[in-house]
This record gives C-alpha cells, structure tokens and sequence, in this order.
C-alpha cells in the first residue's frame, strides 16, 4: 500500500487486517487523535484515494464524524479502517508547521541564576607537585568535592590544551564542567513550557539575561491523545506506552536545542541550565515517571515538589552535568504551569485579592495573594480547544476566530485569514454568546428551529438554521463563501460548551466560598495562556464562563507558564519562591467537594 503527506511518499506492506491508524503511528505520519484511535472524535481523517475501501462505505460509528460529501470524497476515520486490500492513502499535513502559539507573556526579573562561571589560571604539576588534576582545580576554586563525575572525562586533555588556564562552571555549589581559556561571558539556559497540546521553549543569555530566541511546536505526543487521560491510558495498555511519551517530547525538546544552537552558532555543551513547566502529568512523562495513580482516586503523583535532572539522564542534548529543574506541583491536577502562572502574575507578592484562570487543555484557577493561595482544576479546556466539537480545532491558520452575527448574516475572521476549515475556542465563545442574544438559542442551550425562529430573526439567519443529526444547527461558514467545507454549530457542541464553562464557572465559585470572599473583593482576573489572550472577555461572561461582575476586571497576561519558566532560569529567588508558592497554596478537589454537584447543575444554563 501506498501513504503521502504532502511530499512524503512511502509504500508499505503490512499483513490482512492491519489497522491504517497503527500503521501511519508507528512509521511516523503525524496526524491529530484527540483520542487516541478509540473512535471517539472523529479528527484523524484521511483520504483513501485508491482501493474498494473509498467508495463511500464506511463503519457505523464513523458516521456521526463524516459527511456525505466526505464520505463521497473517499474520507475515513484512520482509527477505523483495517487494511485489506492495496490502498492509496492521502494524509493531510500536520498542524505543527502553521499552529499560532502563544509564546510571550508577563514578567520582570534581576538578574541572578543559578549558573556562575570563574576562569582560573592554575599552577602546572610538577614532580614536587603530584596533586590530581581534581585536587588541583578544586583547591584553587576553593571548591572540595564539588567536581561533578562526567566533567572528569575530559579534564586532563581540557587542562593541558590550554596551558592549564581554565574556565569553571558552577551550578551553585557544584562545578559541572570545565571549559578550556576564558569562556566566562559565555552561558546560556533554556526555559521550556510542555503543554498538554504545544510546547514553547525560550533561549536565555544568562551573562546578560537577554532572551535571544524563541521555539514553538505541537506536542508531538498528541497523536496519542487530547489530553492527559487518553495518555495516561495509552502508557497502561502499552508495555513501552510511557516510554514512548517520554521519548516523543524529549525529541521534539532536543529539535528545540539543535535549533537554537544552529541559528545562534552555539556549542549545545554551553546550555547549562533548563527550567521546566507543565501540568502534573506532562511533567512526569518528561521525567519518565509513572502516572496511574494520578488518573485515579486520590490522584497522587509520584512527586510534587521541584526536582531535579541531569540532562545525561534523559537523553537532553546539553551540557551533560548540567541542570534540568522542574518546577514544583501543588497536586496531580495542578502542576507546575499552574506554579509559574502565579509566579509571572505576580499575585504571591501582592495584598490585593487576585483571581488567575488558565484555560488550555484542562482549566486550572487560583485565587489568594501573598497570605494565602487555594487552586483547583477542571477538565474543561477540550471543548475550547476543538475537541469534543464537530468541527472544533486548535488555533491554527484557518480556524475561525472570530464571529459576528447581524440582522445581515455572519461574518468570520480566520487565522492566518486563510479558508475556514474549522472553528478554534476563540470563535466558539464568540458564536455561542452571539446565537443567546440573536435569539437563535436560548439560555437552556436549545438551539432553535427555523421555523420558530422565522418570525423574529431576517432571512439572512433564517437560512443559516437547519437541521443536523436530526437536530437543528447553525451554518457558520459554507464551500460557497470560500471555506474548505461547511462549517456548523450544532446541538452536541453547545452542549460540551456549557459542560466545559459550568465547570469553570463551578471551580470559581467554589474558591470563593472556600476563602469567603465576594466579587467585589477580588481586585484583579489574570486570564493566562493562549486562549485567555484571544478570547472575547465580554463574550466569555455573557455565556458565564468568567463571572460577569468581573468582566472589567480582567488582564490577559499571554503565557503566563512560560513567563513564569524564565523567571526561574534567571534568578535563584523567584526558583525559591517557586517553592515558596507551593508551600503556602492549598488544593481543593472539586470532584469529592459537597456542593460542587449543585453548583455545577446551577451553571449550566447561559
């Protein structure tokens, strides 16, 4: 059989009944899986341009995901295809080349890392003067014992290639390499924010504490799921599953690095310190730990404070004895992006009451100051990220998003102004609140007819209601107004809407009541990540998602987690405080908490 993505042509031969979505994994097409190939969000499409397998026969449960006109064009679920004959299969390129990632964010800091350098010139050995090259470094540094075992390799030849004048890296109190003349003005660091669906990563000057440049991709693990549970799945029903997570985002990590040190004509040795980010789970499968007893009751990780590696450990094309640090978790489903949010708001410094929401993937919101702290987390992020919507995707170039509905129609923008070819979270928040105050939907969520529509809204929305899967839709974007399909909002993405902003709204509500505060103490929103920053905020509390009595209270603050990840390379006190943040925050768990069934079941109408 033959598989092309974009200029990649390769032909295979695999046994009777092989699955195509095993397949295309295992020789590397990428390709979104919201789900894992469990058949369940119908986004790893492909065209079967060749073979009886494409003439519009598909399994039942690939209906509710394929139109006609797909299904007529030879469109298939991959998870659901077995190959039986020889086929052509047509596999769209992947979303990491053209995906808009946030990659800036807040925060200020005085320079003072971690990694200290001091360039000594060193008396040479002498008959009368045995010492050890170890003994001789060390004494001179003032530094017994401090010499890391994989500087010692190299040492000798270091030492006397140049005259014994020498450069000592510290990483505080331990030397971790030993560089040959005056290298000294010459360190660097990065800063890395592993996010369930993208992954950004920052180069940090630590002579000058300049960020020199900056690295952004899609988490290559999300081939294997959406979000954290379906990989946590994966790592339990595959022998080498976890092995294979850690792997896929170390590599895209190390394509990072190779990067940075092409473009900035630097040695990957003189990378001496990186500063990790992430939510609980992401964080161990970097770290190559076990997560299946954070996916169930009680959610326990294996560790939740800040630790550290050496990159040599994991493979991390650096300097060897150099430093990864992951930054503290406060709980199994608050982790360390949810650490360097606060740390880059700056609400752990401050009196005034601060309320932080960051909604990706999962949904993680904070509210304290520098007394006290209290965080929770809900699955919500999915449904504004595209999963769980029919025709939801990520922020990439021709995702809709932004939504304009009037007496004349509606009107979209597109990122990258491209075809539309899907809706992202941004525009989904926008349709959603402008179909409640069109009087296309009402506050229960219903999406009404066409014909009880036909009285009260103009023919140029009348025509955009019909009906779908039995149930009525509204017409976003059409083939004939230059979109790539049609695009709908229906019944069941309303519906994982107000799921996904019920349990936000339930997460706020509860934090407050917890604290004992009213929305008139809370003196500052920080709304953190991508979807925060583009989001609509007066859209967003018409539909309930942020409380509409702090609708003029909120700040976007772009990518907080990042932000936050910097902060921690450049100085050894916001590396503390980090800690310190941790130490004074409190976790509530929202599932085994008494009210928060009531509260959900009270925010879900609009």
């Amino acid at each position: 059989m033959e598989i092309r993505q974009g200029s990649r042509i390769e032909k295979y031969s695999v046994p009777a009944g092989y699955s195509l979505f095993r397949l295309l994994k295992e020789k590397g097409f990428y390709m979104d899986s919201l789900c894992g190939g469990k058949g369940f969000c119908g986004k790893c499409k492909v065209r079967i341009v060749q073979g009886d397998i494409s003439k519009g026969r598909c399994s039942p449960d690939e209906a509710g995901h394929l139109s006609f006109v797909e299904r007529k064009e030879g469109i298939r679920l991959a998870c659901r295809v077995q190959i039986n004959e020889d086929l052509a299969v047509e596999v769209p390129e992947g979303i990491q080349r053209d995906a808009a990632i946030l990659v800036e964010g807040k925060g200020d800091v005085v320079l003072n890392p971690r990694v200290v350098k001091r360039y000594v010139e060193l008396s040479k050995p002498l008959l009368d003067d045995q010492a050890s090259d170890v003994d001789r470094i060390e004494e001179v540094l003032g530094a017994p014992g401090r010499l890391r075992p994989a500087a010692l390799r190299g040492l000798p030849e270091t030492l006397r290639a140049h005259d014994f004048k020498v450069t000592a890296v510290f990483f505080d109190q331990d030397i971790i390499a030993v560089e040959g003349g005056d290298t000294s003005e010459t360190k660097y660091g990065v800063a890395v924010d592993i996010g369930t669906t993208t992954m950004v990563g920052f180069l940090i000057d630590l002579t000058t504490g300049q960020q020199l440049d900056v690295y952004s991709a899609i988490n290559p693990q999300r081939q294997y799921g959406a979000d954290v549970i379906t990989r946590t799945d994966f790592t339990l029903e595959n022998e080498d599953g976890l092995a294979l997570l850690s792997k896929l985002v170390r590599d895209e990590i190390n394509n990072m690095l190779r990067a940075f040190c092409q473009k900035w004509a630097i040695r990957s040795d003189m990378i001496y310190h990186m500063t990790v980010v992430g939510n609980t789970i992401m964080m161990h499968l970097f770290a190559g730990l076990p997560v299946r007893n954070i996916a169930v009751s009680p959610f326990i990780p294996v560790i939740a404070r800040s630790f550290e590696l050496e990159p040599w450990q994991v493979g991390i094309d650096m300097c060897p004895s150099g430093r990864i640090t992951i930054l503290p978790m406060v709980a199994g489903y608050v982790g360390a992006d949810t650490i360097a949010d606060i740390l880059a708001s700056g609400m752990a410094e401050r009196d005034e009451l601060a309320l932080l929401i960051d909604i990706g993937t999962n949904g993680e919101i904070a509210l304290g100051n520098r007394k006290e702290i209290i965080t929770c987390s809900t699955a919500a992020g999915p449904a504004f990220e595209g999963a769980h919507i029919r025709y939801g995707m990520g922020g990439v170039k021709g995702a809709i998003s932004r939504v304009r509905i009037s007496k004349h129609g509606i009107e979209y923008d597109t990122i990258g102004g491209q075809p539309a070819r899907g809706i992202c979270g941004s525009g989904i928040v926008d349709v959603v609140a402008q179909m409640i105050k069109a009087g296309i939907m009402d506050t229960t969520g219903r999406i009404k007819s066409a014909q009880e529509v036909k009285a009260d809204l103009p023919d140029a929305l009348v025509s955009r209601v019909i009906e779908l899967d039995g149930k009525p839709a509204l017409l976003i974007a059409s083939r004939e107004e230059g979109a790539l399909d049609d695009i709908y909002i229906c019944q069941k993405d309303v519906r994982e809407v107000q799921l996904a902003k019920a349990a936000i709204a339930s997460g706020i509500h509860i934090l407050m009541k917890e604290m004992g505060v009213r929305h008139e103490d809370i003196q500052k929103v920080y709304l953190a990540g991508g979807f925060g920053n583009y989001i609509d905020y007066d859209h967003a509390a018409d539909i309930g998602l942020i409380p509409s009595q702090l609708r003029s209270k909120v700040i976007a603050i772009g990518n907080a987690a990042g932000a936050g990840a910097k902060m921690a390379l450049l100085s050894k006190e916001y590396m503390e405080m980090a800690e310190c943040i941790r130490n004074k925050t409190r976790y509530v768990e929202l599932s085994s908490h008494p009210d928060f069934q009531n509260v959900f079941v009270d925010f879900l109408p609009f």
